[in-house]
């Protein structure tokens, strides 16, 4: 096996072990949640999910100067998760909740625009990833404004 054969293969094994953690991590996560919830979680991440890319790949607006504000808007959210770490407000875990899933839409409206008219066809990976973690984000958060709604 040659040099570049050998590092395709180490490459390719250090991917699926992240995968494997992302997976495992996600599980038990799930794992707390009542099994309704994740499957309501799940449809309405796949329903907005969809939604949203057919709204996006329709428009004709420039949607490339999203980016500045979905980037404030993670780092409110990530201050107010903070906050919420030491506080623990109901109140707040249901804002904090409803504005990640607000705002991991509206990076999903943002990616898939970046994707498709300003991401060269070799940046497919990093496009794939964007879109990969801004689903999983926005599944997080709606599990976690269901489970804080009972």
């Amino acid at each position: 096996m040659g040099k570049g054969a050998y590092t395709v293969l180490q490459q390719l094994l250090k991917n699926l072990n992240k995968t494997v953690v992302e997976a495992y991590t996600i599980g038990v996560v799930i794992s707390f949640f009542d099994i309704v919830i994740v499957l309501q979680a799940f449809f309405l991440t796949l329903i907005v999910s969809i939604a949203l890319t057919i709204y996006t790949l329709q428009s004709k607006k420039d949607l490339s100067q999203l980016g500045l504000f979905v980037f404030a808007g993670l780092c409110v959210l990530l201050g107010a998760g903070l906050l919420q770490l030491f506080l623990q407000s109901p109140g707040m875990e249901i804002v904090i909740a409803a504005a990640g899933a607000i705002l991991f839409s509206l990076f999903i409206i943002y990616d898939t625009h970046m994707m498709m008219h300003k991401l060269s066809p070799e940046e497919y990976i990093l496009a794939t990833i964007n879109l990969y973690l801004d689903i999983i984000n926005l599944f997080l958060h709606i599990l976690r404004f269901l489970n804080s709604r009972k």
